[in-house]
């Protein structure tokens, strides 16, 4: 007997990508942010100043902004 290979579902398929890329997105926000967040509490910590948590934010989100730009247009790119 000969087994066929299993079906592929297309929206499981599609489902999967779909979750694989909001789990990339929500990396791509959190991990700057909370690392730049964390690093400016040292350094107010450190430098007794109120204004590098700020700044930390900040970076954080500029930096979580352009990467996540940066991976829509490649996959506008991928989608063409």
């Amino acid at each position: 007997m000969e087994e066929k290979p299993p079906e592929k579902n297309p929206k499981k398929i599609v489902g999967l990508l779909m979750l694989e890329a909001g789990m990339e997105f929500a990396l791509l926000i959190a991990v700057p942010l909370i690392g730049f967040l964390l690093l400016g509490k040292w350094l107010d910590a450190k430098y007794h100043h109120k204004y590098f948590i700020i700044i930390g934010i900040l970076l954080g989100i500029t930096i979580s902004a352009m990467s996540v730009w940066k991976r829509i247009k490649d996959y506008r790119n991928m989608l063409k």
